[in-house]
């Protein structure tokens, strides 16, 4: 008896050890031109035995089942389309692998094709000549120093430097970052970070969640006509839709706070789902726990949510979605509270809220197997509030100085016609129109007269408050554009396009032509050529700023209204050209290179500040216009980039970038000079390597697997105007010496950043552990540098040290 049970537990623990853990890869197949779902698709495992399989039915829809989790290949190929093959892409045990494809009609009809291209060195959007890339929200993922978020993520890519370690804005080709477009499920939306100010792209933590997120398109320059009001570039972002036949959860504790997501199906039977995702921030945690992320003792509180609802029908789908955040930080020297930090230069109370919300219906219908129309009506609002004081020496007393209490946003109607005319010629045709609303109110104190108080310095004895700007109302903007794109051949690819935008607020409009075309050398070697001119507004808050003279009374109009200088401001232009070589090294390696001009004119500059240009925006916190500006710069950048990249094949891969470049401007004085982002070089290196434990090599059951990544960064210095300190010890306050501006550079920034992470598959759970390493070497990168009233010398501000961070996250 005792040996037959002893045989039974052995038995027993045998079959748990050789049960296999698998899991379904499902989705649906379209037409990529037509959105057309695709009837017979053949879907293949190639390295699985016996070959597993299966067809798209009348929906277009497909699932395997039973599948080995672990890396896995999969091909999709078609009578009449271009195929593809997905490779190394994971399957956990916690959640359904989800796969919408999109396939491209091919010119030489019944050829079945072998060979597919790697479908990484190609974007999303298909007009896209040069200058895009796709990425996977798995990079986002992947990448070191990234830390979940896509902003950062792309500051690894050619021609893109992150300005500095507190924020995720994103300088292309020497542009500011607030040249930047995001765009998410085809709405163009405000700044998607907490802690954001209005008239920016970037912050802290971003609201785009990378566990909500789908893959998406990065483009750099030459962008096509779709897209419009940017001069640097674009993030066409999307969001994945829930899973339309179980339900699943995940959980995540790191960084970026602590989250819980929920999907599944509204209907298994009409295939609708719905996906929802909320996150409350953990940075307090991290603090108690001794870990310095720059804010000194204030602790920055955030949280968000996210949702998308999809409906689809015989003749296309309706989705619902939105994001949401509300963010808030208070800096607070008058109590001891203010720490070691990097955004106070000391002697001052700062409280900072943010919110945003953005809430969109879209709609697909198809009017045939050729032709759709898409339907987008949305509306987004952020808001700021901020209030910020100065103290006196002993930090007894305040003044009051800064009040700012605004809420800008805009309703959207976005209708886009798609014509796939035949293989050969595709037309898109659409308008972006929107009704921008404002309700601008900030303030400062004005000194009329003052003393200078050995205890105190300056003290204020007739003081008032005076409005900067005083503004509700609205407006609106209209951006209706074409699209062509003509495929001359198997091999060479026209696309065109005009685009062009009307800003009713002060009659001010632009026509924008683009064109690009590219050559498929061989299957191994392409070249391609695209110019595009763009136009960009100028942050909204600028269109409303009252003037005063110099006593701080606020100078009237006829009408006996405050007299608003810059109404009349036109729009930036920008025209770029770029010159692209792709080369196939092998199946899984490639090498590009991109030479670019980009010439800027009509740029906002002030004729009494020669040396000022709106072209430096967003090179430091504050959002100070000089009072009149007029559209008399210019500027120009120019450069080389260099992507090596190897994707990821047998758990491994390296991406390398490299660019040398020129940015220049032109202010009102017309001496030309460098702009704040003029770096001059930026390169990354960024390595990686997957372990994975088979638990049944002949079956190639893999159960777990260990990842380890690590990036090093080497950037030129960032630039900055110097201060004159003999002037500013007679005014007690910092004094900039801007006949210097941007002639001197910081010392090179310089990080190596590591990740290693565990991953566990279970049966129906997937647990992940995932330590980051921030900064490994400590190395002390310059923030930037201000004037110490209190002991009248240049203070240096360093950034972020060592940041170790722990994550968790759990799929079921």
């Amino acid at each position: 008896m005792k040996k037959s049970f002893v045989l039974i537990i052995i038995i027993l623990i045998t079959n748990i050890y050789n049960a296999q853990i698998t899991q379904n890869i499902r989705g649906t197949i379209i037409d990529k031109d037509s959105k057309t779902p695709l009837i017979g698709v053949n879907i293949t495992l190639p390295n699985t035995d016996p070959l597993k399989g299966s067809a798209s039915d009348i929906n277009g829809n497909y699932l395997i089942e039973d599948v080995a989790v672990g890396r896995n290949s999969i091909k999709f190929s078609y009578v009449g389309y271009e195929p593809i093959v997905l490779q190394n892409i994971e399957l956990s045990s916690g959640k359904e692998l989800i796969l919408n494809i999109e396939l491209i009609e091919s010119l030489i009809l019944n050829e079945i094709v072998i060979e597919a291209k790697n479908n990484k060195q190609e974007s999303i959007n298909k007009m896209a000549t040069v200058s895009a890339r796709t990425f996977s929200i798995e990079e986002t993922m992947r990448y070191a120093g990234s830390l979940n978020d896509v902003s950062r993520m792309a500051q690894n890519f050619a021609g893109v430097q992150g300005s500095d370690d507190s924020r995720n804005d994103i300088v292309i080709r020497g542009n500011s970052p607030t040249g930047v477009l995001y765009r998410l499920e085809g709405v163009d939306i405000p700044n998607p970070n907490h802690f954001a100010l209005m008239g920016t792209t970037g912050g802290p933590v971003s609201m785009l969640n990378n566990n909500l997120l789908d893959n998406s398109d990065f483009i750099t320059g030459a962008f096509p006509s779709e897209y419009g009001n940017s001069l640097a570039g674009v993030f066409d972002l999307h969001l994945r839709s829930g899973n339309n036949q179980h339900h699943e959860f995940l959980g995540q504790l790191g960084f970026n706070g602590v989250e819980l997501l929920a999907e599944g199906p509204i209907s298994k039977d009409k295939f609708s789902s719905y996906i929802v995702n909320a996150r409350y921030s953990t940075l307090k945690l991290f603090q108690m726990i001794g870990l310095d992320f720059g804010t000194g003792a204030a602790t920055p509180e955030y949280q968000d949510v996210s949702f998308k609802l999809k409906f689809p029908n015989n003749k296309g789908n309706t989705v619902f979605w939105g994001i949401g955040g509300t963010s808030n930080v208070a800096f607070l020297e008058s109590e001891n509270e203010i720490g070691s930090n990097m955004f106070s230069e000391g002697g001052e109370d700062l409280i900072f809220e943010s919110a945003i919300g953005i809430m969109a219906m879209n709609n697909t219908y198809r009017f045939n197997d050729r032709s759709y129309l898409n339907t987008t009506l949305s509306i987004d609002a952020t808001s700021n509030k901020i209030i910020n004081d100065t103290l006196d020496f002993n930090k007894e007393k305040y003044f009051a100085f800064y009040r700012n209490s605004s809420l800008e946003g805009k309703q959207s109607l976005n209708v886009i016609y798609n014509n796939k005319i035949n293989s050969r010629h595709l037309i898109k045709i659409g308008s972006y129109n929107q009704r921008k609303f404002v309700n601008l109110n900030d303030s400062v104190h004005i000194k009329q007269d003052s003393i200078l108080l050995p205890t105190i310095g300056y003290f204020n004895i007739d003081q008032h408050w005076r409005q900067v700007t005083n503004y509700k109302g609205a407006t609106y903007f209209v951006q209706p554009f074409i699209s062509w794109q003509y495929r001359i051949n198997e091999d060479i690819i026209l696309n065109s396009g005009i685009h062009s935008q009307y800003f009713i607020y002060n009659n001010t409009y632009a026509i924008e032509p683009i064109a690009g075309l590219k050559w498929n050398i061989n299957k191994l070697n392409n070249i391609a050529f695209a110019y595009g001119m763009h136009h960009q507004l100028a942050p909204t808050r600028l269109f409303f700023k009252q003037l005063d003279d110099d006593f701080g009374n606020l100078i009237l109009d006829d009408n006996g209204d405050a007299y608003i200088a810059n109404k009349n401001l036109k729009m930036t232009r920008s025209q770029h050209f770029v010159l692209s070589y792709n080369k196939s090294l092998s199946a899984n390696t490639r090498l590009k290179s991109e030479i670019y001009y980009q010439y800027l004119d009509k740029v906002p500059v002030c004729e009494s500040f020669g040396e000022y240009s709106i072209l430096n925006f967003g090179a430091n916190f504050d959002l100070i216009f000089p009072d009149t500006l007029i559209n008399e710069g210019s500027g120009k950048n120019y450069g080389l980039e260099i992507t090596l990249e190897h994707f990821l094949h047998k758990g491994f891969y390296y991406l390398f970038t490299a660019s040398l470049y020129e940015s220049k401007y032109k202010g009102y004085d017309e001496i030309e000079r460098n702009t704040a982002f003029s770096g001059n070089y930026t390169s990354n290196l960024l390595l990686g390597k997957e372990f994975r434990f088979l638990k049944n090599k002949e079956k190639k059951q893999s159960e777990s697997s260990l990842v380890t990544d690590i990036k090093f960064t080497l950037n030129g210095g960032q630039r900055y105007v110097p201060i004159d300190l003999d002037e500013s010890r007679v005014s007690g306050r910092a004094i900039y010496d801007y006949s210097q501006a941007y002639v001197n550079k910081l010392p090179d920034y310089y990080r190596i950043d590591f990740k290693i992470g565990f991953k566990m598959n279970h049966e129906n759970k997937t647990e992940e552990w995932t330590i980051f390493l921030q900064n490994v070497t400590n190395h002390k990168n310059i923030f930037y540098k201000s004037y110490d009233a209190t002991n009248g010398v240049e203070k240096t501000y360093y950034q972020n040290g060592l940041l170790p961070v722990i994550q968790y996250k759990i799929l079921f």
